[in-house]
């Protein structure tokens, strides 16, 4: 009878995308924690924390692509996907804006001679 067990290969993406789920939960903990130390949010437990649960999912999975696309292995990369996770999704958009405005390229309705854009925010 054929054992039923999974790929090394398979079974290795498992074990990582576990522990980068796992460290990514723990940056949004300790971001959700303080900001209830800080008092900009009642308690931990809000309707808000199911959001978190999906920024902490999502910046498991980015951050730990990021991590091995890098090279970064062991509790490099674990501190790595934490901090990314901590930071929230703002720390991609801000990385995205920086490299844009690198390559010269400009966000739409932006005016170039006055440096803001057309709405007059």
């Amino acid at each position: 009878m054929p054992e039923k067990s999974l790929p090394p290969d398979a079974a290795g993406t498992l074990i990582a995308a576990g522990w980068a789920m796992a460290w990514a939960f723990v940056g949004r903990l300790l971001y959700v924690l303080n900001l209830v130390r800080l008092g900009k949010r009642d308690g931990f437990f809000s309707a808000q924390t199911i959001w978190e649960l999906g920024v902490a999912i999502g910046m498991g999975v980015v951050a730990g692509g990021l991590s091995e696309y890098a090279g970064l292995a062991g509790l490099t990369s674990a501190g790595f996907i934490a901090a990314a996770s901590y930071l929230g999704p703002q720390i991609i958009e801000i990385g995205l804006e920086g490299l844009a405005n690198r390559a010269g390229v400009r966000a739409p309705g932006v005016n170039a001679e006055k440096g803001d854009d057309d709405h007059g925010r």
